[in-house]
């Protein structure tokens, strides 16, 4: 361990033995009685060296970030992509027999820069910037060339190093650019720019510039380019920002036909302003699309600037035939069997021009060459495609080859058994090219993070709630229970704080107002019940539910606007949104929440008191609904669910703070005056001064330390997966959950321990004139509940609120009920990916082989199409799965 590695490790341990050591003086105080006052001169001395603690310690690993220099990271970076695109290079078997000969032409001249305006940029361009002039072509025809030469074509012949790939749909520019990308990875020097594939149909370039799009994507797919620790949180990016900033991404932009018609023209402006000139720059397209852009029907024509131009050819007659023989095992009877295919290569025939493409051919292979083990006698032969009745043009040849193909990929393998038949594995595809194409804005990325938008409308929010809810009933109700009957107390369900109160508190900081009155009707509802089953009386139910809707009114708008807070740091909210209206509905329901509490009034104050404290929390409850409701965008819209998270970790964040001192006093002064409203009316003495200033704290730490997160950088040499990145986010939940857990019931245990010793450890209540009534005695054993019961639910709140597991587990079952994919569906893309050939992996999220595949499948099946099972386990485990009609996807 260095230097830094132990300052940081002493740093911990002060923190941790002066923090221990001013818990057990007050410890101390308490079991012999001493005077609090004593106790409190004591330990302030000891605050100075806390502080230089904690500002060494933040130093220290401020200073061991510092040292990452940029070429350092690109470096490391430059391991990740390497590693990254070699094994799916080995997934998508382009070297499987050998790589199939693509060559390329220079493109029409309308759809390039003129070649001696190019050679003309490039000379005035920034020094270094340029390739050597001796080697540009002499003009475009220089361009023309096959297979691994495409890295010279960019790096040598193109004079400003600004290429544009263009070719019809499976000629194979995807995997061109990934030979690329691999050659220039080869012959990077030392600190050098990195290659990097951006595929661009996620991109919407009205609602993001590139290059925050770029940095986004980075930090996604590298976790070492995420934030340092210690560094702004309105930063998810910072690394790969500073590596954008100065050059050392070479962007390979991949898929521009995939960016909406609309928006192509404007996608194309902003890729000429956000690239500098001197940037290296390679984009692919279809033609027609890219032709489509630069001679709009209206508007100004646009083009790429400074970018020379290529286009792929048709495969030979003779590759084609060269290729298929030698997949088939070389001379011999496989191979034989595609003799009739092979004699009309070349010729008008609907095969022969189906199978001049690198995506053809590879279906072709899949579903008719044998695998390693496997005999020939057993698969279709491929004369069949030559039936003129059968498949009259090509457009049938490449349908059938398309749904061949997935039963292909689906049939028994000699090594890698299959748990999903072919038609269950369709069904599953075609469920989720539907969920891409229409629930998803047609885009072509499978993020597991997006699947929740498959859910009913607010059906992530009111389950989260109710997860919420289930919790604090379990924490304040089962476990007060269990240490009031181990200390003997009389009192045992009041020992831990209401449930209701907690969950609705907690459900908004995980979800806002909707996930708040879930949370708290939850919990108001197993408290209820629980109370009724233990003591025989059922009148408590309404009371538990009236504490439930108003605290959890109260902690939803807390929560929501913090959660906005975040989301405008981090720049996620958009300009065009209003900054503030009154929102009639959050009025209405601030009104039922705030009123609800007459219900909890009225067994202690009386008729006339209760109404009165109840009227005045319903119009302040309403004013804050109204006037919080639009600004916080969760009544109307739904909260935005968070993006996966990668081993973050908690800091301090004042912003969170700041929300957290003015919603404490938000929820504990309001409730607190309408007790003193009451008391006065009916003579009586509410809670103390003390006991509200105690929840205020404790309150207002708690939304401070559950919004205080940051990103911790990962393994800049680790490209991060779907699969990896799914477990990170379920890992960082639990962390953040035992974290924040424990920072937020250290806090309740501060506050309610510093009252309890300010109070001469005496317990409180509501006293009506000389008689002391029912209420929370605060006690020990009490203050431990609390701590508990806050902590716990708190904790499991901001963690729902900063991963994305919970949501993604809940589509998934979601969708697995209706029949729509297996239950474990990882398991199902995994082995879509690496074992069948039918989805690829850039970065974190999964796509589909061919854009075409997926328009394929997400068309409507056919009237006369078998039914298909629901994909999961095979059908002799589990009589679950019977054959259902085939049902169309969300």
């Amino acid at each position: 361990m260095g230097m830094s590695g132990r300052t940081r490790r002493d740093g911990v341990i002060f923190i941790l033995l002066a923090v221990g050591g001013a818990a057990a003086a007050v410890w101390v105080a308490h079991r012999f009685d001493l005077q609090p006052a004593g106790i409190v001169t004591a330990l302030l001395p000891s605050l100075g060296s806390l502080y230089l603690s904690w500002a060494a310690f933040r130093s220290d690993r401020a200073d061991g970030e510092a040292d990452r220099e940029p070429p350092y990271i690109a470096d490391r970076l430059a391991v990740a992509v390497r590693g990254q695109w070699e094994a799916e290079a080995r997934v998508r078997r382009i070297s499987d027999p050998y790589p199939l000969p693509v060559s390329w032409h220079a493109a029409h001249a309308d759809l390039a820069e003129p070649w001696p305006l190019l050679r003309e940029m490039a000379s005035q361009w920034p020094s270094g910037r340029s390739c050597d002039p001796s080697g540009w072509a002499a003009d475009p025809d220089g361009l023309a060339g096959a297979g691994g030469q495409i890295a010279d074509v960019f790096l040598r012949r193109t004079p400003t190093r600004r290429l544009l790939i263009l070719g019809p749909p499976g000629t194979g520019k995807t995997v061109l650019l990934i030979r690329l990308l691999l050659a220039l990875i080869g012959e990077r020097a030392e600190g050098g720019a990195v290659p990097v594939l951006f595929p661009l149909a996620s991109w919407n370039p009205t609602e993001q510039p590139l290059d925050a799009w770029m940095a986004e994507r980075l930090a996604r797919d590298y976790a070492g380019l995420g934030s340092p620790a210690g560094a702004s949180h309105a930063d998810q990016s910072s690394h790969a920002r500073t590596l954008l900033e100065r050059g050392l991404i070479l962007p390979i932009l991949d898929g521009f036909d995939e960016i909406p018609q609309s928006l192509r023209g404007q996608a194309l402006a902003v890729i000429n302003t956000s690239l500098p000139p001197g940037q290296a720059l390679v984009l692919s397209s279809r033609v027609a699309e890219y032709r489509d852009t630069l001679t709009p029907a209206t508007g100004v024509p646009i083009r790429l600037v400074g970018a020379a131009a290529v286009e792929l050819r048709p495969l030979a007659a003779a590759d084609i035939a060269g290729y298929l023989r030698r997949d088939a095992g070389g001379p011999g009877a496989a191979a034989a069997r595609w003799e009739p295919v092979i004699s009309r290569l070349g010729t008008p025939a609907p095969v022969a021009e189906a199978l001049t493409t690198p995506l053809m051919l590879f279906l072709a292979r899949t579903v008719y060459n044998p695998r390693p083990g496997e005999h020939d006698a057993t698969l279709p032969d491929p004369a069949r495609l030559c039936d003129r009745v059968r498949f009259p043009d090509s457009a049938a040849v490449r349908t059938h080859l398309f749904d061949a193909f997935l039963t292909a990929a689906y049939r028994p393998h000699p090594r890698y058994p299959c748990r999903w038949s072919p038609q269950r594995a369709r069904h599953a595809l075609a469920c989720l090219a539907r969920l891409l194409t229409h629930t998803l804005g047609g885009t072509t990325d499978l993020a597991w993070w997006q699947l929740h938008r498959a859910l009913p409308p607010r059906a992530a929010q009111l389950a989260a709630g109710a997860a919420v809810g289930i919790m604090a009933w379990f924490t304040a109700g089962v476990m007060g229970r269990l240490i009031a009957a181990v200390v003997g107390l009389d009192s045992g369900w009041l020992t831990g704080p209401p449930a209701a109160v907690v969950a609705g508190l907690a459900g908004g900081i995980a979800g806002g107002i909707g996930c708040g009155l879930a949370a708290g009707l939850t919990g108001g509802v197993a408290e209820g019940l629980t109370n009724a089953l233990v003591t025989g009386h059922a009148h408590g139910l309404m009371t538990t539910i009236a504490n439930g809707l108003a605290y959890g009114f109260a902690g939803g708008v807390v929560g929501a606007l913090s959660s906005r807070l975040t989301a405008r740091r981090a720049g996620a909210i958009r300009a065009s949104q209003p900054r503030w209206s009154w929102d009639w509905r959050g009025f209405a329901v601030g009104l039922v929440s705030g009123g609800a509490l007459l219900f909890s009034f009225r067994p202690v104050f009386g008729p006339a008191a209760a109404s009165v404290g109840a009227l005045v929390n319903a119009v302040v409850y309403g004013l804050a609904g109204g006037a919080t409701g639009a600004l916080a965008s969760t009544l109307s819209a739904g909260r935005p669910h968070p993006a996966p998270a990668i081993r973050t970790q908690w800091s301090w964040d004042w912003r969170g703070f700041t929300v957290g001192s003015v919603s404490g006093p938000a929820v504990g002064v309001t409730h607190w005056a309408v007790l003193e409203i009451q008391a006065r009316i009916n003579d009586q003495s509410a809670y103390s001064y003390a006991d509200m200033l105690s929840f205020v704290c404790a309150y207002g730490l708690a939304v401070g330390l559950a919004r205080g997160l940051r990103g911790k950088p990962a393994d800049l040499a680790t490209a991060v997966g779907p699969a990896a990145l799914l477990a990170q986010d379920r890992c960082t939940f639990r962390k953040l959950w035992i974290t924040v857990g424990l920072a937020v019931g250290s806090a309740f245990l501060l506050c309610y321990g510093a009252a309890y010793l300010l109070n001469g450890g005496l317990s409180y209540g509501i006293t009506r004139g000389t008689a002391h009534t029912e209420g929370m005695a605060l006690n020990p054993a009490h203050i431990l509940v609390r701590g508990l019961a806050y902590g716990a639910t708190i904790g499991f709140a901001a963690a729902l609120s900063q991963t994305a597991w919970w949501y993604y587990d809940l589509a998934r079952h979601h969708l697995a009920l209706r029949r729509c994919v297996p239950r474990d569906l990882t398991t199902f893309l995994a082995d879509a990916h690496e074992r069948r050939g039918v989805l690829r992996q850039v970065g974190a999220v999964h796509q589909f082989r061919h854009v075409d595949l997926q328009h394929h499948l997400a068309m409507p099946a056919p009237p006369n199409e078998p039914p298909a099972a629901a994909p999961g386990v095979p059908r002799a485990r589990s009589p679950w799965f019977v054959p259902t009609r085939h049902r169309p996807g969300p």
